[in-house]
């Protein structure tokens, strides 16, 4: 009995230091990338769906691990750590904390006679999701005047109400990431690059070891020198304007385009560090996929611009054309259902275990019970089609907007386990699908602009935490399985945690320190497109034409690309050999696919020429070259973000940008 209290006192106190530190780091992750972005104008961490946000500090704390000795955390306890830590990186930046703060601030702030919202938008806003105040609003854009105090009262309502509706939507995340967990690892047996990777640098058992026995790797120290010295090098042109940028970097300084044919979208010359170190631990097939299509859409784009094919202007935060994303959405659709399809055992012994309790069906290894999981899941849907219905939005575009949602989550989520693949985008929005799958005639005036307002966590068309979520329960089957049972909440605690501490952040500064609109980000300056501004100003204009239905012609694309995906997939079936993954059609035209295509192809062509003349013990002999090339990137992006807090202030530079 001593030895068993022994047991469960050291457990709790191994649990309670990891989440601790897990929770801290929630914090942290949405703190320092908040303060770089917005205050020093450097770095910002909220490009990739596995975030530097987190990476960085987790790198740092592997390292520190190295020097505690008994004292260290285990293996176990890192990965409670990072999953904590991956979700809560979501809050920070255009994942969250940006757009939710201006769809609750722009609509009274920018509104104009002549833009006409105050007719057009604002009567159809509830109070309770905006704060309906103008003064108020105005001194969070511009600053507080000396003696004023915070409006509470005003910010309380819309922050709480908003609360439980994204609460609800991590939820249903989190439970599908838990039903869908032994389908996607034990059936299917996916790849999960981006779980591989961190399980190797964590050092869990079944992997190569830990970052002590990979820095002595020669490997590992080639590919961290060959970065570290890129980046510094780059670093080098902030103070000596004379010295030429390195030729190969990820981001705007080093883009480059290749003309094909008059009417032809160029091919982007980008090469990005951190795809080539995902897409190592990647398929083949998958990666040929993937630049295979990318190459055919930028043919059928040419194609249809030359003859004169349109359907419309493309959508924000869509594919670079209209008529290939309506395409590739098609796909998508068939491509969730089929792995639903295929998952229909799995999926059956789920909902029997939830429904009536069968003893057969084992979730005891689960982060959850299958019972929690589809109730907890059914529970906070229901919440989500009800707040929107009580929003002021139809049955109709709800059930609409709330499938697209399903199907981006659930598909990029799916694509990211597969193929690794970091920078992402949906091929259209699920906003864009709704809007015309009805247009202002079918959904009214009122509908059209609360479906603009859940652009607040359209988090750049990169799904709201789904893909990261959807690797917790991945690593915590790493997890000692009586640490496991205290993931599910602690996640959802780390997320509360950093959506307050970015948030509070943003607020303190807009009103207290320098007004919203000094941060420099097109986020609350209200510039271009891709801000709630400019979605407000597109549904005012379609509002105000009052001519806009259903979009026939791309419904059609739809159907084409759901008939393709499906003939595609007949052919898996049929023949086991077939080269063709449809991955690749259902993303083959968004913006992040177009910076990291050639990155794609090079990182295919090196590891077919590795397992050809090699076999799988180069590639495996290989793994520290390219983790060694992330810790370097990562290393590299922290010292940036340290150089311009001392001698750039306001004034930074990016190294980690957009792809």
């Amino acid at each position: 009995m001593k030895k068993l209290t022994s047991k469960s006192t050291i457990l709790s106190k191994v649990t309670r230091r990891s989440l601790v530190i897990g929770l801290v780091m929630a914090a942290w992750v949405n703190f320092w990338p908040v303060y770089a972005s917005l205050v020093l104008h450097s770095t910002r961490a909220d490009h990739a769906h596995l975030s530097v946000a987190l990476l960085i500090p987790y790198l740092f704390l592997l390292v520190g691990n190295l020097f505690l000795g008994r004292r260290s955390l285990s293996p176990s306890e890192l990965l409670i750590v990072c999953c904590i830590g991956i979700v809560a990186a979501c809050m920070q930046g255009e994942w969250l904390s940006n757009y939710l703060l201006e769809a609750l601030t722009m609509p009274h702030y920018f509104a104009s006679a002549e833009n006409r919202w105050g007719e057009l938008l604002l009567p159809h806003l509830p109070g309770w999701a905006v704060v309906n105040d103008r003064t108020a609003v105005t001194h969070f854009y511009e600053g507080l005047p000396p003696g004023e105090a915070f409006p509470w009262r005003l910010w309380i309502a819309p922050l709480f109400w908003w609360g439980t509706f994204l609460g609800a939507i991590l939820g249903v995340n989190l439970c599908l990431s838990v039903i869908l967990r032994k389908q996607w690892v034990a059936h299917e047996r996916l790849a999960f690059p981006v779980a591989r990777a961190l399980l190797e640098l964590t050092g869990v058992s079944g992997t190569r070891g830990t970052l002590s026995s990979l820095v002595r790797s020669r490997f590992f120290i080639v590919g961290f020198a060959i970065t570290f010295l890129l980046i510094c090098w780059f670093m080098l042109t902030w103070f000596y304007v004379a010295v030429p940028p390195p030729p190969i970097l990820s981001g705007n300084f080093a883009s480059k385009v290749l003309p094909l044919a008059r009417g032809f979208p160029p091919f982007q010359l980008r090469f990005s560090i951190l795809t080539l170190v995902f897409g190592y631990f990647t398929n083949l097939e998958v990666l040929f996929s993937i630049w295979f299509f990318h190459v055919l859409a930028l043919v059928q784009a040419g194609v249809f611009n030359r003859i004169g094919l349109e359907v419309g202007n493309v959508d924000p935060w869509g594919s670079f054309h209209a008529a290939v994303g309506w395409q590739s959405f098609g796909g998508m659709i068939v491509f969730v259902g089929w792995g639903l399809w295929i998952a229909r055992s799995h999926l059956r012994d789920v909902f029997r275990k939830a429904f009536w309790g069968d003893d057969r069906v084992d979730d005891t290894g689960e982060l959850m019970s299958y019972r929690t999981s589809v109730w907890m899941m059914l529970g906070c849907s229901a919440y989500c089609v009800l707040w929107l219905k009580s929003a002021g939005m139809a049955w109709g575009p709800i059930f609409a907007f709330y499938f697209a949602t399903l199907v981006l989550y659930l598909g990029l989520a799916r694509i990211m386990v597969e193929s690794g693949l970091i920078f992402l985008r949906g091929p259209i929005t699920a906003q864009a699908f709704t809007w015309h799958l009805f247009g202002v005639l079918g959904m009214g005036p009122g509908s059209a602009v609360i479906l603009t307002l859940t652009n607040a966590f359209a988090c750049d068309a990169k799904t709201f935490a789904m893909t990261p979520m959807a690797h917790v329960p991945r690593l915590g089957m790493a997890i000692n399985s009586r640490f496991r049972k205290v993931l599910a909440p602690s996640v959802m605690l780390g997320a509360l945690i950093g959506a307050v501490t970015a948030m509070g952040f943003i607020l303190y500064y807009g009103y207290y320190v320098m007004g919203s609109y000094n941060f420099g980000t097109v986020s609350f300056r209200g510039i271009g497109a891709l801000n709630l501004a400019g979605f407000n100003q597109l549904a005012a204009g379609r509002i105000q034409a009052g001519t806009m239905g259903t979009s026939w012609d791309r419904i059609g694309f739809l159907g084409i690309g759901a008939a393709f995906t499906g003939l595609l997939f007949f052919l898996r079936y049929r023949f086991p050999g077939f080269p063709i993954h449809p991955i690749g059609f259902t993303i083959s035209a968004s913006a992040p696919l177009r910076n990291t295509t050639l990155t794609i192809f090079m990182v295919w062509a090196l590891k077919t020429i590795v397992l050809r003349l090699g076999g799988l013990e180069r590639y495996r002999k290989l793994t520290p070259l390219f983790l060694g090339m992330m810790v370097a990137y990562m290393a590299g992006t922290a010292i940036g973000v340290v150089v311009d807090w001392i001698w750039f202030r306001g004034q930074g530079h990016m190294i980690h940008v957009a792809w």
